[in-house]
């Protein structure tokens, strides 16, 4: 009988440290930096306009000459980025946040001439801890970044007479927003932006290895959101949960998807929509996969920011 015993205690302890050593490596994969991550959607003729217009853009923002910013996050880590000031002075900025594994301009760049031209608003485009030129070997999953965003966005309001703030995030920037939402935003955010962003990072990250990865053994993903707390000490279930936080939003949203996003489901926003209590409005994008609203429907996306800028954050006749 204790044989038997010592036997499954074994077995036991040795499943243990397969499912850790398991779970560490999806964690390495999934959320540190590497230079190199698989594509979240195949690339088409529709993905190649969105990549074909970031780098446009971005060609665009350095035509400018925009400043090269850095910031130290609370931790230590050197942040970088850039700031476009607005043509005229003005008192908007609008902080453009970036999704997983890209950069400001990579992920906003078709988006800078509109929010530099068209709206006149000054510009900020940083890149997440352990992304782009910035610092950092572990990736948050919007449990650490909207600490950043908000330290990168008093700086740079500061510089403003009665600043007017619009944080406007895609995918996990999207989640990140949504947290600084839920996280005391100052009074000078009027609203947010969310884009394709999820309900919480662990069940996105669920999502993502069951659908992609074809992996549906929960030991391994507990452990995965077990060392993701060791080494940020963050939750993926509860500091990444933009869903679970929404009672506490502060500022209007207006919440954005790609109908046809088959890596976040719309259905995610759909969700964080019909829970919102704060002042909000939806726009679905019909054929747009993930982050590529605003590529494929640019005249309904523009038209709805148009429209919502105008609600609150309108220009004012100053005497």
């Amino acid at each position: 009988m204790w044989t038997l015993l010592w036997v499954l205690i074994g077995v036991a302890g040795f499943a243990a440290l397969l499912f850790l050593a398991a779970g560490y490596a999806a964690y390495l994969f999934s959320l540190t930096r590497r230079e190199k991550k698989p594509s979240i959607q195949e690339p088409d003729a529709k993905a190649k306009i969105r990549i074909d217009a970031n780098i446009a853009g971005g060609e665009y923002l350095m035509g400018k000459n925009p400043e090269d910013i850095s910031m130290k996050a609370r931790d230590g880590l050197e942040l970088k980025g850039y700031y476009l000031p607005a043509e005229k002075p003005s008192n908007k900025l609008a902080v453009l946040v970036h999704g997983y594994t890209a950069t400001g301009p990579g992920e906003f760049g078709g988006f800078i001439k509109f929010y530099h031209e068209v709206l006149g608003y000054n510009v900020l485009l940083p890149d997440h801890r352990a992304h782009g030129r910035s610092e950092g070997k572990r990736i948050g999953f919007a449990a650490l970044e909207w600490q950043d965003i908000f330290d990168w966005t008093d700086i740079y309001a500061r510089r403003l007479e009665d600043p007017e703030v619009v944080l406007h995030g895609i995918s996990m920037g999207g989640a990140t927003v949504m947290n600084c939402n839920a996280n005391n935003p100052p009074d000078y955010v009027k609203c947010i932006v969310e884009d394709c962003g999820y309900t919480n990072g662990y069940e996105m990250m669920w999502l993502a290895a069951r659908r992609d990865l074809k992996l549906n053994i929960p030991p391994i993903m507990w452990a995965c959101a077990m060392w993701f707390r060791l080494f940020t000490g963050k939750s993926l279930r509860k500091d990444s949960d933009p869903y679970g936080n929404i009672d506490r939003f502060a500022k209007p949203t207006l919440f954005i998807h790609g109908a046809d996003d088959p890596f976040i489901p719309k259905e995610m926003c759909e969700r964080c929509y019909a829970a919102a209590t704060v002042e909000k409005d939806l726009l679905l994008i019909p054929g747009a996969a993930h982050a590529m609203a605003y590529f494929i429907g640019p005249e309904a996306y523009e038209a709805k920011l148009l429209e919502w800028y105008a609600k609150w954050m309108p220009e004012r006749v100053r005497v």
